[in-house]
């Protein structure tokens, strides 16, 4: 029951992060919105289209998904490999 919920606080989640952060030795600043862009930028390298990539991230601009997918380079290696490879 313990690990079902957590108080969602601003201030428990920068806590949370800067523990996780800490404790894993990471350099430079951590912060919850980077992970938030790291999750939205590895989902895109993978493949994830940009309108199931926003619904995932909760983002109410498709704009936003599309910029993530860009610079992911995936769309670019896709359409390369179909020109291609047929």
């Amino acid at each position: 029951m313990r690990y079902d919920t957590f108080p969602r606080s601003r201030s428990t989640i920068n806590r949370r992060v800067q523990a996780a952060a800490s404790a894993a030795d990471l350099p430079g600043r951590v912060y919850p919105h980077c992970l938030r862009a790291t999750a939205a930028s590895y989902h895109a390298y993978k493949g994830v289209a940009p309108v199931p990539l926003q619904a995932l991230m909760g983002w109410s601009d498709l704009a936003t998904a599309q910029k993530y997918s860009r610079i992911s380079g995936t769309a670019t290696a896709d359409a390369l490999r179909r020109v291609h490879h047929g």
